[in-house]
């Protein structure tokens, strides 16, 4: 998990650091978040605040595409900055998210925050992508529908339907 004991770092002088390489399988981060990994490294600073963390992460999701529905895998790279501190320190105006019980932090909540910040607001699986076509729903990425398109103007829809 994604979980560091950082117990011993906080009974250190301000400015020690310590690093932890993350490799990590597929994890939910929230009930509207899972990634298929976490690869990278985070390097948590003590602070007189708490504890800083940065970190050079990758990691990627599974995404609807907003044209075609089909799903598809986002990658990531990500920037994650994040203070964290012991409670009740809860600056206005600031995120600072919460240190457990015993010197534990939880990056999942950073580390969510940070992709659902980087996740594009309209995901499309290829930049061409065709969408579906709008009478018959096929996907018009895997070729031509046979729908017979006919160009009537909607203010003679009444006379065709005489004929």
């Amino acid at each position: 998990m994604l979980r560091f004991s950082l117990a011993s770092l906080l009974k250190g002088p301000v400015g020690s650091k310590t690093s932890f390489d993350v490799d990590e399988a597929e994890q939910r981060l929230a009930e509207d978040l899972r990634v298929d990994f976490v690869r990278g490294t985070v390097e948590f600073t003590h602070t007189n605040r708490g504890i800083f963390s940065e970190g050079q992460l990758r990691s990627q999701v599974q995404l609807e595409c907003a044209r075609c529905l089909e799903t598809f895998v986002q990658p990531l790279d990500l920037h994650l900055e994040a203070q964290f501190g012991l409670p009740p320190t809860r600056p206005q105006g600031e995120t600072i998210f919460p240190i457990g019980v015993k010197g534990i932090l939880d990056l999942i909540p950073a580390l969510r925050e940070q992709i659902l910040l980087d996740l594009p607001m309209r995901p499309l699986c290829k930049p061409d992508c065709r969408g579906l076509c709008v009478e018959c729903g096929k996907n018009l990425n895997e070729g031509a529908c046979d729908c017979v398109k006919e160009n009537i103007d909607p203010r003679l829809v009444k006379l065709k339907e005489l004929l």
